[in-house]
């Protein structure tokens, strides 16, 4: 694509980030769920189109089409099949990793697809035969604490504003990389950032320029701070809940790390950094089991609450259909305290035969459960009705709260229970605005009415 037009001025950007939570970069090779490795390195990174893309979304959303061509490209066809072109003037490089070896840590976590009819596990008949699979898979994702570099080039400074705008939208969370997005992953925090205007106009500028990869820091600004600011786009509500495990509870990993006699036959999942948590994919399909009651419940009311479900979890494009992205979030949650967790004592159970009502021989088993404090999170964008997202997400929280529903597996003996102590929602777009539901003092401080107006949006048709 050939540019059509000139600049005098370059501007570029080194951005130095972290991963706040797991990092998804589908890969082409092998299994999907694996992560992007650069074929020269055999690292994982992130490629320079994935980065473009996240900017690209976010300047439509925040600053509308018109100049979403003149900045990032644009190619249109005619009925004559002529394409009429605009060449990008922004540029980016693919993220590459800093913390190789032992600091960049990969991890493997199971998944399931649940069949929404049943409530089970998917399957399938596997093609050619009669046999039925079941829909368990693995994904991998690149630890949090990851930290990566990337360069931005800008040709047109009239957009600088923009581009920092975006920047700091990344910073605050706005902004996820890579997939698995609803799941928590990709979010993403600007460690550092270096920013140097070239005057191409000017021969020591154009000198620096032509040596620009190997220029030191000094010669750059150090923005950083500026991307504190709060950007254009927000969220619409942040909600956070505070509790404890009413006992125990169990999100079963892959394997455990520990062998021999007394290693557990299964143990809470882990992340990166060793401590042991509720995926966020573990409690979006929790929450989004108990919206679907409750939304089933409201409909046979008179209150059609499907739409709902769509809007806060998206749902799935076909070939007829592009598919929709929803406005709830969740993140990874870690329970309790590493320490205390590990030397708690091992579970032992027994599988018991159905038919004899017998002990099985050799269904001795053990597990690792896990214990304590726990803060989980959650957003809601604002797009497809937030405050009807809300309002049935409050009430799952609500039986969260009062044991009607649990975390993890182990719901018929008792465990992923959670005493709520309370729920605070912040209305993002207003950042006085907080409601906070009690439970332990029995009380709701709504003064703002946000709650209440997000239970009487769920009503309305």
């Amino acid at each position: 694509m050939s540019l059509n037009y000139s600049y005098n001025k370059i501007i570029k950007y080194v951005i130095k980030a972290e991963c706040q939570e797991p990092l998804h970069i589908g890969s082409a090779e092998g299994s999907s769920e694996e992560v992007l490795i650069h074929p020269v390195d055999r690292i994982p990174f992130i490629q320079a189109s994935s980065i473009a893309g996240v900017f690209r979304s976010y300047y439509e959303q925040a600053y509308g089409d018109n100049g979403t061509g003149d900045l990032f490209g644009d190619r249109k066809f005619t009925e004559s099949t002529n394409a009429s072109e605009k060449g990008s003037k922004i540029r980016f490089s693919d993220g590459r990793f800093e913390n190789k070896g032992r600091d960049l840590k990969l991890e493997l976590r199971p998944r399931v697809s649940i069949d929404p009819v049943s409530g089970t596990c998917k399957e399938s008949i596997v093609k050619g035969t009669s046999q039925k699979s079941g829909h368990k898979f693995n994904m991998e994702y690149i630890s949090a604490g990851a930290e990566f570099v990337f360069e931005i080039y800008l040709y047109d400074a009239r957009c600088k504003d923009q581009v920092e705008d975006i920047l700091t939208a990344m910073n605050q969370g706005i902004i996820q990389i890579g997939g698995q997005k609803s799941n928590g992953c990709g979010y993403i925090k600007v460690v550092k950032a270096l920013c140097r205007e070239f005057d191409m106009t000017k021969p020591e500028d154009r000198k620096l320029w032509y040596e620009e990869e190997e220029l030191p820091e000094e010669n750059y600004k150090e923005i950083t701070t500026s991307l504190q600011n709060k950007s254009k786009m927000k969220n619409a509500f942040e909600i956070l809940l505070e509790g404890r495990t009413e006992g125990e509870l169990l999100v079963k990993s892959i394997s455990t790390l520990d062998v021999g006699q007394d290693a557990a036959d299964s143990e809470n999942i882990r992340n990166g950094k060793g401590d042991y948590i509720i995926p966020g994919s573990s409690f979006k399909g929790a929450l989004r089991a108990q919206m679907e009651k409750i939304a089933a419940y409201l409909s046979e009311n008179g209150t059609e609450c499907e739409a709902i479900i769509e809007d806060a979890f998206g749902k799935r494009g076909t070939d007829d259909y592009s598919g929709k992205i929803g406005n709830l979030f969740v993140y990874d949650t870690v329970v309790g305290d590493r320490e205390e967790n590990d030397v708690a004592p091992l579970k032992r159970r027994i599988h018991i035969d159905k038919f004899t009502g017998g002990v099985i021989h050799g269904g001795l088993f053990s597990e690792k459960n896990v214990f304590g404090d726990l803060n989980l999170r959650l957003t809601i964008r604002n797009k497809n009705f937030p405050e009807k997202t809300c309002g049935i997400l409050v009430m799952a929280l609500r039986d969260l709260a009062i044991g009607a529903m649990n975390l993890g597996s182990g719901y018929n003996i008792g465990k992923g229970m959670i005493s709520v102590k309370k729920i605070v929602v912040k209305d993002c777009r207003d950042s006085e605005k907080v409601a906070v539901l009690d439970f332990e003092n029995n009380r709701i401080l709504d003064e703002n009415q946000i709650i209440s107006q997000c239970l009487a949006a769920v009503q309305e048709v």
